[in-house]
């Protein structure tokens, strides 16, 4: 889904394609999406016995799709609405376009993540650049760690300056007992199922 300025700009974003984790589907990030996704999460916690959630988890929600729109987010990824409970990952996946400085291309940016923030190849597929950050903080006196793993890769004939952007946040407990195991598991799951990844005119 292009955002209204890059359909005035005349921009086309090629399909794509890509294996996701068992019970995971592809949504857009679209304000009837997000009413369908928090009419499901009403429904779910209400027969759990838990509507004392739904007011963060309405937040919650409404804040990842305001930010989606702002990033320039073209799809998400998430578990389907009968997907079974082992597929609700305490992941995010969101796909969104960015674009080089003034309209060049975005050599400078990856040389410059290259060199700050570690970046290097996914497993050795040149196609992606993959980086990782890690922050930790304290909400109502339990700290929360969110690691966030990012994946880049340029868009076919646009000369580098426009990449697809695949953004990971897995959210986890710092002070559990095999929580660096547990994050390095989801890791290499998603990384994984970002190797598959084509464009469909491939």
């Amino acid at each position: 889904m292009a955002s209204l300025a890059a359909e005035l700009r005349g921009e086309t974003l090629p399909e794509f394609t890509m294996v996701l984790p068992a019970g995971w589907v592809r949504n857009e990030p679209t304000d009837r999406v997000r009413d369908e996704m928090l009419a499901a999460a009403k429904k779910r916690l209400m027969q759990a016995h838990r509507p004392d959630l739904y007011g963060q988890t309405n937040a919650l929600v409404k804040k990842l799709f305001s930010e989606m729109r702002r990033v320039e987010t073209v799809a998400f990824f998430a578990p389907g609405e009968n997907a079974p409970d082992g597929a609700r990952l305490p992941a995010t996946l969101t796909a969104s376009v960015r674009r080089g400085q003034n309209g060049e291309s975005l050599d400078n940016t990856i040389a410059g993540l290259i060199r700050r923030e570690g970046a290097t190849a996914l497993a050795g597929d040149k196609r992606f650049l993959r980086w990782q950050q890690d922050s930790v903080e304290n909400l109502e006196g339990t700290r929360v760690a969110t690691t966030t793993v990012v994946y880049l890769t340029p868009v076919p004939d646009t000369g580098r300056k426009r990449a697809l952007q695949f953004t990971l946040v897995i959210t986890h407990n710092p002070d559990e007992s095999g929580d660096d195991e547990f994050v390095k598991g989801l890791g290499d799951l998603f990384d994984a199922h970002l190797s598959t990844f084509a464009w469909s005119a491939e």
